[in-house]
């Protein structure tokens, strides 16, 4: 099923969505800040988010990757109004290839959108090929098996802190799901594909990273404090949400 919806719509999603908010945009932060971001490549980088980010960061050097012409022509006005200076290509993110290496490496919320093993292994590679030794790929990604127990957990808000998956029962590798992303009055609406946080690391090691670790970012204390502790009990409980970082040696 293909959905449409703007540049903006999708902006608002990635960026005001509680998760957003308070879970992985202060972890990519936090990653920015411990790590050396000399250089940033942003794979499916969309109206520009994070490879702002990673300038403000201080990265000397930034390009983000998309396909959607309409995202890309929203990053674009963005940079070029605020005169940063991050470049901005058209281009399959997962079998790009570009004449040089990145210190960083960002593919957030990309392997869901991949709807077989072998893009996934692509993907993979890309990430490899464009990764400096010493450097760090960093994935984002929802872990659909503990995000069906928060969605099915009576303390969860109405919401679902943004994320709303149809029911699907026992869902496998490459099997498709319908994810809603929904900020107030705004809903954005995806075909995703489900990869399970082992399949997808075993893919990183096999494409040349010599360690891959599995985080599951917190609850910022801006957002316990926002929202409330009680609002937050069911992803404390069980976090849907997975960093994966791979390093190559």
């Amino acid at each position: 099923m293909s959905h449409f919806f703007t540049p903006d719509d999708y902006a608002i999603a990635v960026a005001e969505s509680p998760v957003a908010k308070y879970v992985y945009t202060p972890y990519v932060k936090s990653v920015l800040m411990m790590h050396p971001v000399n250089s940033v490549l942003d794979l499916r980088c969309s109206e520009g988010f994070f490879s702002r980010l990673a300038l403000v960061a201080g990265a000397e050097y930034v390009v983000g990757i998309d396909q959607c012409p309409a995202m890309l022509d929203r990053a674009i006005q963005l940079n070029e109004s605020a005169g940063l200076g991050i470049e901005f290509s058209q281009a399959d993110p997962t079998s790009l290839r570009l004449d040089r290496s990145f210190s960083t490496v960002f593919a957030f919320w990309l392997t869901c959108r991949l709807a077989s093993l072998s893009h996934l292994k692509e993907l993979a590679e890309t990430l490899s090929y464009h990764t400096s030794p010493g450097g760090y790929s960093y994935l984002l990604a929802m872990d659909s098996e503990r995000h069906a127990r928060v969605q099915d957990n009576p303390q969860s808000p109405d919401d679902c802190y943004g994320k709303k998956v149809d029911s699907v029962d026992d869902l496998q590798d490459g099997d498709p799901f319908e994810l809603t992303i929904q900020v107030g009055e705004t809903e954005v609406h995806f075909t995703d594909y489900c990869w399970s946080t082992d399949t997808v690391v075993q893919c990183l090691e096999e494409a040349g990273f010599s360690s891959v670790n599995l985080l599951y970012p917190p609850v910022s204390e801006e957002g316990l404090k926002a929202k409330g502790e009680h609002y937050w009990a069911a992803y404390q409980g069980d976090p849907f949400v997975v960093a994966i970082e791979a390093y190559k040696q």
